[in-house]
């Protein structure tokens, strides 16, 4: 049974699951669409560094959002475990875990390449790597809209 304080404290990780997967959101589009492409217009010989202080400056931001993501989407399946919200609890924590495995073995293997220089095919392959994780950040966010909806409704249904 749900009190009303697990109520609030399972709406407090849902709002904060949401706000990192907003940010991560942002960030994935900005990058698909603004960083990654500009990474061919950079020239050669200032690559490396640029390419450095970027990856430097952009772990600040990700590393804390994706871990923030990764811990509320396993306590809320923890939440749900015998409910009927589990399916999109464990959606969501199937969806962060995917893209766990896409950064480590795609994007981070590929931004190591470029840490050694300039290389416009791996540029490419970043660019276009990337789509698969800002799609499916984007079904996060829209899946933890919808988990929120279903919780609060569900909530405020008599029983």
């Amino acid at each position: 049974m749900i009190t009303e304080q697990s109520s609030s404290s399972i709406l407090t990780i849902l709002l904060i699951q949401l706000i990192a997967s907003c940010g991560m959101l942002g960030v994935i589009w900005l990058v698909q669409l603004i960083t990654y492409p500009q990474f061919a217009e950079i020239g050669e010989t200032d690559f490396v560094d640029y390419h450095q202080h970027y990856s430097n400056r952009v772990t600040w931001i990700v590393a804390p959002l994706m871990l923030i993501e990764l811990g509320t989407a396993f306590l809320l399946i923890v939440h749900f475990w015998k409910s009927p919200l589990f399916v999109l609890a464990l959606a969501g924590l199937l969806i962060v875990i995917t893209l766990w495995g896409l950064t480590a073995f795609v994007q981070v293997p590929q931004h190591t390449r470029l840490s050694y220089g300039y290389s416009i095919e791996t540029i490419r392959e970043l660019v276009r790597g990337n789509w698969a994780r800002t799609i499916l950040w984007s079904l996060k966010v829209v899946l933890t809209g919808v988990l929120i909806h279903r919780f609060v409704f569900s909530e405020l249904i008599p029983k």
